[in-house]
């Protein structure tokens, strides 16, 4: 391998050109998991509206917010929205910063300016809403509304909300949050399937830009290191043919006419698939891998574990199968030269075989070659069979672990379905590369 490593130094401005394009494609390929949570959590599920921050607002919900939100609060939204002619307020900023910050600044104001809506009787009636605060609660809302309640009492009165709806507090917050936006935008005559459609568009053209642009990498990567290759096999092949030319008669009987065709011709092709695999496939891995548990720990699902299982029993069925191959696979170099050297001793020696009536012997002789090639190559593709019926398996079980825990954390509302897919595709990634 490191012999290998020392011919690619013949190519270096194509290496350095493929890993380029590796590097690009592998953030392509890891950006489309993210883009198909987004059209799952946000296109789906939340009609489009990625942050409970309004794009317009009528002046009286303006001034509502305003009413139910720190000093803090107000000072970052009036810096980020601006009043227009006829009274409405947009937002002048769509920078991801700011919009985080105006999500966590709106989303408690509206949630409570909800409930403010909905009368005192309905409130304690309606107990499967968690998110719904109490008669008492109501009160102090409504002496917020009017300016009687200090930013110490408005606080408190938060957390008692919070507490309230558990752990599932952010989600809960969110769904409610975006559900009041929308019905802003329709209070303000917008059309939510525009809005939703237009997202699922601009996110679909997302992906398929990324898509092409892997498509152009690979087709790329592919041509650069077929090319390497044929230059490192074009190069090795004039060095072994000029090495073989300075052998003395001693050297040419030790190594065999047959070996050293062997050598010229098969081996040297086995090195250069591998060169283009190496380019190609091996440099991938751990581009794409270390990618993967990047992005797997950056969607905080809480099930890394799975895909620490998944690596180790993969890891420990190639080391098995490969343990029992590689010996065969050695072996089988062996029978190749052996297959070579009876069958040109055969065709030279044709005309004496024949003189002495020795056909049924050199038949015998090549049979038996043959079958011993063919024996060793049945025992490793049987082997090797195993491979992906494993590895099959192993991804199918991971996949409803995956889809089975991650059910949970949707049940209790730590997780979106988006999400779960998103780690989903991640870790048949990060399983496929250490594969």
């Amino acid at each position: 391998m490191f012999r290998l490593l020392s011919y690619l130094k013949q190519c270096k401005k194509s290496v350095l050109a493929i890993v380029l394009l590796l590097i690009v494609q592998a953030y392509c390929d890891l950006a489309l998991p993210q883009y198909t949570s987004d059209i799952v959590d946000v296109g789906i599920q939340q009609g489009g509206i990625t942050y409970a921050a309004p794009e317009w607002m009528r002046e009286e919900t303006w001034g509502s917010l305003q009413n139910l939100m720190t000093e803090g609060e107000k000072e970052l939204t009036a810096s980020c929205y601006e009043q227009a002619e006829d009274g409405t307020y947009e937002r002048t900023t769509n920078k991801t910063a700011d919009l985080e910050a105006l999500n966590d600044a709106f989303r408690m104001p509206m949630v409570m300016l909800s409930a403010m809506d909905e009368s005192a009787e309905t409130a304690m009636n309606d107990g499967a809403d968690a998110a719904a605060p109490t008669k008492e609660q109501l009160q102090l809302l409504q002496a917020l509304q009017n300016g009687s309640l200090s930013e110490e009492q408005l606080l408190s009165l938060r957390e008692t909300i919070t507490d309230q709806l558990g752990d599932m507090s952010d989600s809960l917050l969110n769904q409610k949050a975006i559900l009041f936006v929308k019905e802003e935008y329709e209070a303000l005559g917008k059309d939510p399937g525009s809005i939703q459609i237009a997202y699922l568009l601009k996110t679909g053209g997302k992906m398929l830009g990324f898509t092409l642009l892997m498509a152009v990498c690979a087709i790329a990567v592919s041509f650069l290191a077929s090319r390497a290759a044929a230059s490192i096999g074009k190069n090795l092949r004039g060095q072994v043919f000029g090495k073989v030319l300075s052998f003395s008669s001693g050297e040419m009987h030790r190594f065999s006419t047959a070996s050293l065709i062997t050598r010229s011709t098969n081996d040297i092709q086995q090195v250069q698939m591998v060169a283009v695999m190496l380019l190609r496939m091996i440099s991938y891995a751990p581009i794409l891998g270390i990618g993967g548990v990047l992005k797997v720990v950056g969607t905080k699902t809480g099930m890394a574990w799975i895909i620490g299982l998944a690596v180790a029993v993969i890891m420990a069925v190639v080391l098995i199968l490969v343990s029992v191959a590689m010996p065969k696979f050695k072996l089988m170099q062996k029978l190749v030269d052996r297959m070579n050297l009876v069958s040109r001793e055969i065709l030279t020696g044709l005309s004496v075989i024949r003189a002495f009536s020795r056909e049924k012997f050199e038949e015998k002789r090549f049979d038996e070659a043959n079958r011993n090639l063919m024996k060793t190559q049945l025992f490793t593709n049987r082997v090797m069979t195993f491979m992906m019926p494993a590895m099959m398996l192993i991804m199918n079980c991971v996949t409803v672990m995956i889809v089975w825990f991650g059910a949970k954390g949707i049940d209790a509302g730590n997780l979106q379905v988006g999400d779960m897919m998103a780690f989903m595709t991640y870790t048949m990634q990060i399983v496929m590369s250490f594969l």
